[in-house]
């Protein structure tokens, strides 16, 4: 049964709310204090652990942004990986245990109390409006990731916008817009990283384990694939592969966790009969003369073992 005390919309209960009572207040504190059924977000906000108990990580964290937004007394601009949250932009790396924030390079607001402060200038055209909340636009997240996180965070990142199959299309761009987004700015602060980001990125990615595979056979030094090469299906229709590099006669496969589990995924298959038809189109594939070679998460965290999957299978080392 849902709480009465929390708000619908944002799944909140603020201690000083326009509907808030002394007594939810004290009966909040006491649930919290003795963990029962209520979880502290920040000073004078909670939720209910019936409510938090299902989210995502990511949800998790666009609930502390609102509790963030609901507390401060002026407006926060919610930035990099915080805004990454709101856009459903996605990141490798687990999401932030604080709410990032952008405030104009004269501001004394610092970095305390679950909030972290970056000081930046803000031009108007770099904020929207997003359900009652001011939010870096898309491009400038992505520039904003691009310029201060690490290469791999960047690249998922801005392959996700770049893919209108993946981006919603508020978050959809192109490289030339970010590339102007990106001579715009005043700042010369992580240009050359932005730079490098934006020019490894590709728009046919389909997912941030594609993204992370390339980039892994990127530093491992192997030659650049090419991405979604079309196959015909002797069956009717086409096949696709993740990863091709056709002067080696060699087509990789990234195969995510999720690949014979989510219904995503299967689309309307058992996972037998998925594992089944991915067997038939490997069958098909290497009937060309094409060699094949999967690895999986585990693989591109453990560089020496994609090192080793692609080296076996005929993949030089050219770097």
């Amino acid at each position: 049964m849902a709480d009465e005390r929390i708000d619908e919309h944002t799944g909140l209960y603020l201690s000083k709310g326009g509907g808030s009572t002394e007594s939810d207040d004290r009966q909040f504190r006491r649930e919290v204090q003795f963990g029962r059924s209520a979880v502290r977000l920040r000073r004078g906000v909670f939720t209910s652990t019936e409510h938090w108990a299902p989210l995502s990580p990511q949800q998790r964290h666009l609930a502390q942004i609102r509790a963030v937004v609901a507390t401060r007394k002026r407006d926060p601009v919610i930035s990099h990986q915080s805004a990454a949250a709101v856009w459903g932009i996605p990141l490798p790396e687990a999401w932030p245990s604080t709410v990032h924030v952008l405030a104009p390079p004269q501001s004394r607001a610092r970095s305390k109390n679950g909030v972290t402060v970056h000081r930046s200038p803000i031009p108007d055209a770099d904020v929207v409006d997003v359900d009652g909340m001011l939010v870096t636009s898309p491009a400038r997240t992505l520039l904003d990731l691009a310029r201060t996180m690490r290469f791999a965070t960047a690249v998922v990142a801005i392959d996700h916008a770049l893919n209108p199959r993946s981006a919603a299309p508020e978050v959809f761009l192109t490289v030339e817009v970010l590339r102007e987004k990106l001579q715009e700015s005043s700042s010369a602060r992580g240009l050359v990283r932005a730079n490098r980001a934006i020019s490894f990125a590709r728009p046919n990615a389909d997912n941030p384990g594609e993204s992370l595979s390339r980039v892994a056979i990127f530093e491992l030094g192997f030659p650049d694939p090419l991405l979604q090469t079309c196959h015909p299906n002797p069956r009717g229709g086409f096949y696709f592969t993740d990863f091709e590099w056709p002067d080696y006669r060699l087509i990789g496969e990234f195969d995510g966790q999720g690949k014979y589990l989510k219904d995503e995924y299967l689309r309307g298959l058992t996972p037998g009969e998925a594992v089944t038809r991915e067997k038939i189109r490997e069958d098909d594939l290497r009937s060309e003369g094409n060699g094949m070679a999967r690895w999986g998460p585990t693989d591109v965290r453990q560089r020496r073992s994609l090192l080793r999957i692609l080296t076996t299978a005929g993949l030089p080392v050219l770097r």
